[in-house]
């Protein structure tokens, strides 16, 4: 059987309705984006978080909550692994939980970023595998985690009895000391959070100020989103 030839018009009207879904299917995709709601991480530099600010902020387009983030350095340790990263301190309604704290005393509370391990390192200085942080992720609030804050500002004299001592390399370097805290529950981005009660109490701990460094965003819009980026950097 001889194949039919397409005509020059059919083929042009094939590539124009192709086209079109094409277009069509764009443009919905970007509607959906408007009408997603996105979270953010934003520092605040040299801006300072107080009512000026939270009156400004709140007419931008968009936002729907904000809420500020206090930031404290430590080093995390999880078995040979470890990380220079910092805990976000956070009221943990910005999730939508509430936990409480009496029950863990001072021992800080996590909500692990599903990326906060990827700069771990072992004693080797070699790079956590990406299987390994699954691993550990899995694990939840069985994972045996520690920290430890600047060691330059912190008093170990007053430490618990919950301190452990571990070495980075009993060869080739000073111990240190680490404290256990507990992976509550494993959420997106790169961030550790905890209850900003308890960053303020590490703050104090190293004999410094609780400031208000950044601030968590929710708002409605990708292109609201970029906008109040371009804003807060501003005001």
């Amino acid at each position: 059987m001889k194949r039919k030839k397409i005509d020059s018009f059919t083929l042009f009207v094939i590539l124009l309705l192709s086209l079109m879904l094409t277009l069509l299917g764009m443009l919905l995709a970007g509607m959906k984006e408007e009408k997603r709601q996105f979270t953010v991480l934003l520092p605040l530099g040299d801006l300072t978080y107080d009512e000026d600010f939270l009156q400004k902020a709140k007419k931008i387009k968009g936002i729907k909550e904000i809420w500020p983030v206090i930031e404290v350095p430590v080093v995390i340790k999880i078995e040979d692994y470890t990380e220079t990263t910092t805990f976000s301190g956070i009221d943990m309604n910005a999730f939508g939980k509430n936990p409480t704290q009496n029950e863990l005393g001072k021992m800080p509370l996590l909500l692990l970023g599903n990326g906060s391990l990827q700069d771990m390192k072992d004693y080797n200085n070699h790079a956590i595998s990406k299987k390994q942080q699954e691993k550990f992720l899995e694990m939840g609030e069985n994972l045996n985690i520690f920290y430890s804050l600047d060691e330059k500002e912190k008093d170990t004299s007053k430490a618990t009895d919950d301190l452990t001592t571990l070495s980075s390399n009993s060869a080739r370097g000073p111990q240190t000391s680490y404290m256990p805290c507990k992976a509550a529950v494993v959420i997106e981005g790169n961030e550790i959070y905890l209850p900003i009660s308890q960053a303020q109490d590490l703050c104090r701990e190293i004999g410094e100020p609780s400031e208000i460094s950044k601030v968590y965003l929710k708002i409605n819009g990708k292109n609201n989103l970029e906008n109040a980026k371009k804003i807060l950097s501003g005001i």
